[in-house]
């Protein structure tokens, strides 16, 4: 009876730790660590640094990720969307720093945030090729993609030859950023999706995406 009773007792307990040895769920993506500064703190950052207040200073440390410049630079007087002396909006130029394959793994999106807190424009007012999230889905991981549509970047903006964001992210092989979009509600119409799966149907995820987008 003692052994019966101890082989019960062991069992029960087997089924009441098991629980506790199944894979825990995938951690939530880490929040970038934000600089703040106050308008004391940013003047004397841009003076020890020799940095004019000037919009142009934004282009190398956004292109870096360096978000603490950043911070100074816009925290000093400088505004985000102040296209002075710059080759493109300060957002669209902080997904473009994605391209850099050297850059810290969240630096973009820790850029991002900055130039959101201090009113970057997600959408821009002037007639563009390109926007913010359409380069996002080209070269940006999820999160950036995500944040951006957080933020309010329109979901259907299109290049000039009927390019989607959802159609460039496929066209690029970012597929994290084409299931962020597909979530978000991004959609393929059946002539793009057969295009995008021409050539590809031994790509599993990639189909799977497409038939996702096209509501299979």
């Amino acid at each position: 009876m003692r052994t019966i009773a101890f082989t019960l007792l062991a069992t029960t307990a087997m089924f009441t730790i098991a629980p506790a040895l199944r894979a825990a769920p995938p951690a939530a993506e880490p929040a970038p660590k934000i600089p703040h500064m106050s308008r004391p703190e940013a003047t004397a950052y841009v003076e020890r640094e020799q940095l004019a207040i000037e919009p142009s200073n934004l282009v190398s440390p956004i292109l870096s990720g360096d978000a603490e410049t950043v911070e100074a630079l816009l925290s000093a007087g400088v505004d985000a969307n102040d296209l002075t002396d710059m080759p493109k909006p300060a957002l669209r130029l902080a997904a473009s720093a994605c391209a850099n394959k050297e850059l810290k793994p969240g630096a973009a999106l820790t850029v991002i945030e900055v130039l959101l807190a201090h009113g970057a424009k997600v959408n821009e007012s002037a007639p563009s090729e390109l926007s913010a999230l359409m380069v996002a889905a080209q070269h940006c991981p999820a999160p950036v993609v995500r944040r951006l549509l957080q933020a309010g970047a329109d979901i259907k903006f299109k290049t000039s030859l009927g390019i989607s964001t959802l159609s460039m992210a496929f066209i690029t092989g970012n597929l994290d950023a084409a299931e962020a979009l597909i979530d978000a509600g991004a959609r393929l119409s059946p002539e793009a999706a057969g295009k995008l799966l021409k050539d590809h149907q031994d790509d599993k995820r990639r189909v799977a995406l497409v038939n996702k987008a096209r509501g299979k």
